[in-house]
């Protein structure tokens, strides 16, 4: 199934347990490489809008981790602490990191883990943003949509190119 929102395009396919979203965004393929890296500007736009990253370790190599807290700024919702390790690294092209949820003291939520290729492709308007994330079961992948992933995923890549647009 193929979702348009504005410029995000999001792909569900539940028989390879994968959820795709993309866009074109008007930034350079460097920018947008160190927008998606650098833990300073990460923290600026990462998550859903009115949602609050803080970014606790980001070390953005094959091994590496990434340790964060997405927090409702109203205080509405569930926080959700997050640990994502590396896998690859190929700048300024590809990212590939296993991301999972984790408790407050970082000890991984079985059963959550969750592929995470994040490509960034140069064209002539910009860059070609492509995230996939590839689910264990197609259960997790109805429980990702459940809690609003889609939804975050777009306003974050909004946000994402919203503010590097401004720096």
């Amino acid at each position: 199934m193929i979702i348009m929102n504005r410029k995000t395009q999001i792909v569900r396919n539940h028989e390879e347990r994968q959820l795709i979203v993309e866009r074109i965004v008007a930034l350079p393929r460097d920018l947008a490489w160190q927008g998606w890296t650098n833990p300073k500007h990460v923290a600026r736009w990462w998550g859903p809008r009115n949602w609050t990253a803080t970014i606790y370790e980001m070390n953005v190599c094959p091994g590496g981790v990434w340790r964060y807290r997405l927090s409702p700024d109203d205080g509405e919702g569930e926080i959700a602490f997050c640990e994502a390790t590396y896998r690859e690294v190929l700048k300024p092209s590809k990212l590939v990191y296993v991301d999972s949820f984790a408790d407050e003291n970082w000890n991984v939520v079985e059963g959550s883990e969750m592929l995470t290729t994040v490509a960034f492709e140069e064209l002539n308007e910009g860059t070609r943003l492509s995230i996939t994330t590839q689910f264990a079961n197609v259960e997790q992948l109805e429980t990702a949509e459940a809690i609003g992933m889609i939804e975050g995923y777009t306003d974050a890549i909004e946000r994402f190119e919203q503010y590097l647009n401004q720096i």
